[in-house]
């Protein structure tokens, strides 16, 4: 579909603001700067969105919109070889969300935004939640459930929730720590071959963990 010059302002605004508010936060970053950003006037800021905290708010829908919209149709993404020998549904979500995070350069800023936001504990956050985790976590939890031999029900417990949360936080320290490891690793950054490398532990330590809950549960 082609956009019109409006829509195409509108993009521009909220690319330009996603970014300035991952890097800056959102009561540092100035309408004067965003607006200057996206090569138009201030005014359309009000236009558009009704102000900065509009304009906020259209950030965290067009990320979580994005990453719902990948949710529902995993296929869309690049999948990684890992995936087509996953053993359960829940490690080929976890690997394609992995693998879009660690290796998806422009989602860059989006990612920093989402972690500001959730940090902050923003009215921001509280949509972010409602819309798109607590609906993910859900997801992840029935195939967590289905992957070490429980019901839904038994799912339920706050050691599943936890077992969940313990993989996604692999993800979210190998994206927002990747400064840090790169340096470690006197790596350039995450290239495909680094990522793969990087998925190959994930895979690995799914695995082990799902063994482990079977054991047990």
């Amino acid at each position: 579909m082609v956009q019109t010059r409006s829509d195409s302002t509108k993009t521009a605004l909220v690319d330009a603001a996603t970014r300035l508010f991952a890097e800056k936060g959102f009561s540092a970053t100035s309408t004067r700067e965003i607006a200057s950003a996206a090569e138009t006037n201030i005014a359309s800021i009000t236009y558009h969105f009704g102000g900065k905290e509009g304009l906020r708010m259209a950030c965290a829908e067009a990320i979580t919109d994005l990453m719902s919209q990948i949710r529902k149709n995993p296929e869309a993404l690049e999948t990684p070889k890992l995936v087509e020998v996953a053993e359960t549904a829940f490690e080929a979500s976890i690997l394609r969300q992995a693998n879009l995070l660690l290796n998806f350069e422009q989602a860059e800023p989006k990612i920093r935004f989402f972690f500001r936001e959730i940090y902050e504990k923003s009215d921001i956050f509280e949509y972010i939640h409602e819309s798109f985790l607590a609906p993910t976590l859900d997801f992840l939890l029935l195939q967590w459930a289905d992957a070490i031999g429980i019901s839904a029900k038994e799912a339920d417990r706050e050691e599943c929730r936890l077992a969940v949360f313990s993989v996604i936080s692999q993800i979210a320290y190998f994206r927002i720590g990747q400064p840090l490891i790169s340096l470690y690793m006197k790596w350039d950054g995450y290239d495909r071959e680094k990522t793969e490398q990087i998925l190959t532990i994930i895979q690995f330590n799914i695995r082990a963990i799902i063994k482990a809950h079977r054991r047990v549960s």
